[in-house]
């Protein structure tokens, strides 16, 4: 047997540890390729796909509640729409039966002006008492 060279030794080494790095760095890009992502990355997509289901659930939320208050609007409109109409009845059947003067009527109330918030928790409070 021959003697090896230590130089040669170190090169040839050198050259495998050379070949084992560029292994491992092409092995982690494949790796990287077939996820798609690095791991950062993935953290964030994961992050944004959370913030998107959040907001789809938000605004879910908001248009069942504008739904409800649309359909409340209605509502509503349709009751003072009936109370107008009854109004209108009662007051022809006013001036028919009593052979009241159109005149002699008082003014028809302002049903669009509506009493702040505290004088209808006043009147609610004395109605109960």
């Amino acid at each position: 047997m021959s003697q090896i060279d230590p130089i040669v030794l170190l090169a040839a080494l050198g050259g495998g540890a050379g070949v084992s790095a560029v292994l491992q760095a092409t092995g982690t890009v494949i790796a990287k390729i077939r996820r798609g992502v690095s791991p950062r990355e993935g953290k964030r997509r994961v992050d944004i796909v959370q913030q998107r289901d959040e907001a789809i659930l938000r605004l879910d939320q908001a248009t069942e509640r504008a739904d409800w208050a649309d359909a409340n609007r209605l509502v509503a409109v349709a009751n003072e729409q009936r109370a107008r109409e009854h109004a209108a009845e009662l007051r022809v059947q006013l001036i028919a039966a009593a052979g009241i003067s159109r005149d002699e009527l008082p003014d028809w109330p302002d049903m669009d002006r509506t009493i702040p918030r505290e004088e209808f928790h006043r009147l609610r409070r004395e109605g109960q008492a």
